[in-house]
């Protein structure tokens, strides 16, 4: 017998048409599911809920959007209309507002539910928008008739398929209260600090039915409106298994290949090369990828360097320029950055691109991010292990101080993102020299001794072992 057949039929799911978010909430919201979105003003739960209903009324639904405060609907919508989800030819038909002010204060909240009742009807709402919660809790006269209140909503989104969002303008953080313990889901919105700079999130506290990407994760606001980022300690937890081989890939510099005994890097490796600056650690890693082909693709991630100038440089290396095809360069101007969203841009980047080869020149651009400090190696392993997963074969250069030797992330992270270090050094007696040393690798035996690097019109060149290295 197959219990499976006892069984009722799954709910279906509704896509909250926001990118990110449903990768949050495991699949979107549940058909006539009720849900809060709670934060405090201008956390972005306006924005959030009429993205949505535009998005559904897009692909074809039809949607009610009742408003139950003073404020005219021609005022939200002109704080809309900048938005590119925003179709005003969609009204009234396919996104109906519509406003409940009257019928609170006239008949109480049963009004408001009779009113409910006959929109989600009369307008088949596949979603509805009720945005005043915080209104119908002040006009509430007891705990008991705020939950009667969400109760009878519940049962008029079961009985039409609406699926219901209910927008409350209190704190993400207060405590529990009557209408949260009925609902089938809650949305935190919130709005942190880190300093002069401030980070929007977003966190699933509940969903029923199921499981969601635990935690708070980011939000940024822009032309297109609310794009999600998933955290990635959570959203990406696939293991890489065996991804790193013993199969070198060429560094772009003859002499170096040779300090390995599989002739470079291991391919799906990840290779940090660490040193002060001017030491070599960008001319390194564009020697690398300048053996990119349009079938051999890279990605060059940087921070510091726009592509011109990256280019330029490439020149000066004597390092014929590459074919547009070959490789992707993805500047990062340094500034106020999303720790997950360099790293969905980077990810996406390589696995769209099917990159073999990849370079993250100054990962110190990570570290500046506002959530970096909270995250740290886990936030680093993670990327990695996306990276190693990908079968990309990796450079990650990591700035060190000249005067100390200490680099900008700590030993513990370096190891969870490296499987083979090379150090970068500089001499300056009488004239700057480089030099190179392989520190560590996981992938192949390898020749430790301490060589220079030399710039030469035809790219950089491994000189013998110095003489006088310590």
């Amino acid at each position: 017998m197959n219990d499976d057949a006892n069984l009722p039929p799954r709910l279906d799911r509704v896509s909250t048409g926001i990118p990110g978010l449903d990768a949050v909430t495991g699949g979107g919201f549940l058909r006539s599911g009720v849900y809060i979105l709670q934060g405090a003003p201008g956390a972005g739960k306006t924005i959030l809920a009429n993205q949505v209903v535009h998005r559904h009324a897009a692909a074809g639904g039809h949607v009610v959007y009742v408003t139950m405060l003073a404020e005219s609907h021609g005022r939200l919508l002109q704080h809309m209309e900048p938005f590119s989800f925003f179709d005003l030819a969609s009204l009234p038909d396919k996104v109906y507002y519509v406003s409940a002010f009257d019928a609170l204060r006239t008949g109480g909240l049963k009004a408001v539910v009779e009113l409910l009742r006959n929109e989600m009807r009369s307008r088949e709402a596949g979603i509805v928008v009720l945005d005043g919660l915080v209104m119908a809790a002040s006009a509430a006269e007891s705990e008991e008739e705020l939950k009667l209140f969400v109760s009878d909503i519940q049962a008029h989104s079961t009985l039409t398929g609406s699926t219901t969002l209910l927008l409350t303008s209190e704190h993400a953080d207060r405590p529990v209260s009557a209408e949260q313990t009925m609902v089938d889901g809650i949305l935190l919105l919130r709005e942190r600090a880190f300093g002069p700079r401030r980070e929007r999130n977003i966190e699933v506290v509940k969903f029923r039915g199921s499981s969601t990407l635990r935690g708070n994760h980011a939000f940024q606001i822009g032309p297109d409106g609310i794009t999600v980022y998933p955290r990635l300690e959570t959203a990406r937890r696939e293991h890489a298994g065996d991804a790193v081989l013993p199969v070198g890939v060429s560094t772009g510099v003859a002499g170096l290949d040779a300090m390995f005994d599989i002739g470079g890097y291991g391919q799906g490796s990840i290779t940090a090369v660490t040193g002060p600056s001017g030491a070599g650690k960008t001319a390194l890693a564009l020697q690398f990828v300048s053996r990119a082909t349009p079938e051999d693709k890279a990605v060059y991630f940087s921070f510091y360097e726009s592509p011109p100038l990256l280019l330029r440089v490439m020149e000066l290396l004597g390092v014929a320029a590459p074919d547009p095809a070959a490789i992707d360069f993805r500047w990062q101007p340094f500034g106020e950055t999303v720790l997950d969203r360099m790293a969905s841009e980077l990810l996406e980047a390589v696995q769209s691109s099917r990159a073999s080869r990849v370079v993250i020149d100054g990962v110190g651009g990570f570290l500046a991010a506002p959530a970096y400090a909270e995250r740290n190696g886990p936030f680093v392993a993670a990327l990695a292990n996306e990276l190693r997963r990908l079968g990309a074969t990796t450079i990650v250069t990591l700035e060190e101080s000249e005067a100390t030797g200490t680099r900008i992330v700590d030993t513990p992270t370096l190891s969870a993102l490296a499987d083979t270090t090379l150090q970068l050094s500089v001499r300056t007696e009488g004239s700057t020299r480089r030099f190179a040393t392989i520190r560590k690798s996981r992938v192949s035996r390898c020749d430790l001794r301490v060589r220079e690097l030399v710039l030469t019109p035809a790219g950089i060149e491994v000189r013998q072992e110095d003489p006088v290295a310590p």
